[in-house]
């Protein structure tokens, strides 16, 4: 399959100029970390083909497709992370208790305490295993008074 056409070929050195001119404004960055912005997403690829005539799209519009692209990412890393650490915790808390790993997971899903490891997960996360063991420890014991 031919992917770019010579309108095509002709266009894109404007198209990707004009988007690296937005990232760059809008995201306060460098040209070249603006490049690779542009050429690490998954859409880039997508601006090529003849077939889907991207191209034919304002820079703004582009730019916005790109940061969908991106947030998207960024959200599947947080909840990936987000999953990480509460089966972290799970394993710890069991250890910590000398409980069973299901009545830990039964434990934190009654008593909420992985919407307590949400809500403080960008504190928690960056401390040291004994330190979120008392703390999960310390939020049971206070929501059992």
């Amino acid at each position: 399959m031919k992917t770019t056409g010579k309108i095509e070929e002709a266009v894109m050195p404007f198209k990707i100029q004009q988007l690296a001119e937005i990232i760059m404004e809008r995201k306060k960055v460098g040209f070249t970390d603006a490049l690779h912005y542009l050429y690490s997403s998954d859409f880039y690829p997508e601006l090529l083909p003849e077939d889907t005539k991207w191209w034919y799209e304002s820079g703004d519009a582009l730019y916005e497709i790109i940061e969908e692209e991106k947030a998207a990412q960024q959200s599947l890393l947080k909840e990936r992370k987000t999953t990480l650490f509460h089966i972290f915790c799970i394993e710890g808390y069991k250890n910590f208790s000398r409980q069973a790993a299901e009545t830990i997971l039964t434990i934190f899903t009654t008593e909420k305490v992985f919407d307590f490891l949400n809500d403080h997960f960008d504190v928690l996360h960056t401390q040291d295993k004994t330190y979120i063991m008392e703390v999960i420890d310390d939020f049971l014991k206070n929501k059992r008074t």
